[in-house]
């Protein structure tokens, strides 16, 4: 195709402290095979306390589709990335606007490939991000992952979408502006998942991009408490799907304790059967997965259910503890009806 046949694209990427990844996330970014001078990057730097900004900056003299925009002020209701993403929008001159983290590396066929799922029905595409690392606890978490945007992917092709996913994920600017922008819209710590729900009650179509072209990599994280802090705002964010999907979830997450259960009471043999049962459905769905995305099997593969067994149940105690979200070194107190955050 001729380069004047290529729509613009604006890439929108909210940053706090993340000067150890933004060079590698703008690096990714420029080394698109989409025509450079069809799309732009705005990178929103939230009030980094460490060189975030300076790194954005000496990129965005030596590129002139690279921009930053310093986030200083508050948009309507909105905190922390989705504020960020509002700003960025009023800047934005793209027809789409691709969305992803400073953390997050995409492939170089990323635009270009996510383009190609557009139709005129389409709203939003997601694309699927893997967690790069070579310890075991890293695979596990690549895995866990891996796992649920498996789940989500098998929905979304029996035409019912679960979520978008905030670090790889793709809207028409037309669309993100007929639910008004984020300042329009409730606050969320789950700002993809509500972005999402606002175009899908519009009746635009949803794509998932379970493919090598479509892949991004973020960074895992480093202990298990974080790992639970990160799973607390997750769930914060679950439990504003669709009620079917949310019992599914929570039973789900609950597998352990009912097997423990159904040791007690019915027969400790029927309990392992069942463990073992569903050990080899997720491998199964683990196996294509990765293979659709053309990523090696590890280790975090085949110890993915035992430690989801207990992750998860540790996980699901833990969200009755009253306490705040925890997000980015900052704490959330959400009442979604109203947006209003403490």
């Amino acid at each position: 195709m001729q380069t004047e046949k290529f729509p613009v694209i604006s890439v929108l990427v909210a940053a706090r402290n993340e000067a150890a990844n933004i060079g590698d996330c703008l690096d990714a970014l420029l080394n698109q095979d989409y025509p450079k001078d069809k799309f732009e990057i705005w990178v929103g730097d939230d009030l980094s306390e460490d060189k975030t900004s300076a790194i954005v900056q000496s990129y965005a003299t030596q590129h002139t589709n690279i921009h930053l925009l310093s986030i200083e002020t508050q948009l309507k209701h909105q905190r922390g990335k989705s504020n960020v993403l509002a700003q960025l929008a009023h800047k934005a001159e793209g027809e789409f606007f691709f969305i992803t983290d400073a953390d997050t590396t995409v492939v170089p066929e990323w635009l270009s490939s996510m383009m190609g799922y557009f139709s005129p029905e389409t709203g939003v595409i997601t694309g699927v991000t893997a967690i790069k690392g070579k310890s075991l606890f890293a695979q596990l978490q690549n895995a866990e992952w891996l796992f649920y945007t498996a789940q989500g992917h098998f929905y979304a092709q029996k035409g019912k979408p679960v979520t978008a996913m905030g670090n790889n994920m793709a809207v028409k600017a037309s669309v993100y502006w007929q639910t008004g922008g984020y300042e329009n819209i409730p606050f969320s710590v789950t700002e993809d998942y509500e972005l999402f729900r606002q175009i899908m009650q519009r009746g635009f179509q949803f794509r998932t991009v379970l493919e090598p072209h479509g892949l991004a990599f973020t960074h895992p994280l480093p202990t298990f408490g974080a790992l639970i802090k990160q799973r607390r705002r997750w769930f914060t964010g679950a439990l504003q799907l669709p009620k079917p999907f949310v019992a599914g979830l929570l039973f789900l997450w609950a597998s352990l304790p009912v097997a423990i259960l159904i040791g007690f009471l019915i027969s400790w043999r029927v309990a392992g059967v069942l463990v073992l049962l569903k050990w080899l459905l997720d491998l199964g769905m683990l196996f294509k997965t990765y293979r659709d995305i053309d990523l090696k099997t590890d280790a975090g593969v085949w110890l993915y259910t035992p430690f989801s067994l207990v992750a998860n149940t540790i996980f699901l105690f833990l969200q009755f503890i009253p306490g705040p979200v925890e997000w980015k070194g900052r704490k959330y107190e959400e009442t979604y009806l109203t947006g209003d955050v403490e």
